[in-house]
């Protein structure tokens, strides 16, 4: 019995790690997941006629801390167009302590998050999504579809970057044209799927 929910398991992991990264077009998926801030439930609806980012990240990654400035400014930057950002850090807190919800609280206090940082305890909703990396974004618009998904930069260093992904998807959006890329390669630290 043993072996086979150890199989079952295995299987599962691997099921989630290889999950199918949801196209541009595709219908975002609602979620309702806990902000660690204020320990309140926060409701992801796609089609509710607002902007949105839906960003994958964690607390222990080089690459998510590396955007997490960036992510800070186009949050409170955004929020002031109509834009709402949802963090979600979907790594297993029973493997990586550092991935607690007291410790994110901590994250997002002391770096001022302008958005809830909500904490995907099963992984389901970035397996959901597709999600691979940290930080891994999706821009999803009012009626619910993805109209852009991969990185918020092209360089984790912003002296060396030469295309602002995600500002460029939302100034497109918020100015009522096409994107001219919607679908760049997510970059950095693989997820640490839930076991």
């Amino acid at each position: 019995m043993l072996r086979k929910l150890s199989l079952v398991l295995l299987l599962f992991v691997a099921f989630a790690a290889v999950a199918a990264e949801l196209e541009v077009g595709a219908k975002a998926p609602a979620f309702a997941l806990t902000n660690a801030v204020d320990g309140k439930q926060v409701a992801f609806t796609p089609a509710d006629g607002k902007l949105k980012v839906v960003v994958f990240t964690c607390n222990q990654c080089p690459y998510a801390k590396a955007f997490e400035g960036r992510l800070v400014s186009l949050g409170s930057d955004y929020a002031k167009k109509g834009v709402a950002f949802y963090a979600i850090d979907p790594n297993d807190d029973n493997q990586y302590a550092i991935e607690s919800m007291d410790n994110m609280r901590s994250r997002a206090k002391d770096h001022g998050y302008p958005y809830p940082y909500l904490k995907d305890a099963d992984s389901k909703v970035a397996t959901a999504y597709g999600a691979r990396v940290t930080p891994h974004v999706f821009v999803v618009d009012g009626k619910g579809v993805i109209r852009y998904r991969g990185y918020v930069d092209d360089s984790a260093k912003p002296e060396e970057r030469t295309h602002t992904g995600l500002a460029d998807a939302l100034d497109s959006l918020i100015g009522n044209h096409d994107i001219k890329v919607n679908a760049t390669k997510a970059f950095g630290c693989s997820i640490k799927w839930k076991a």
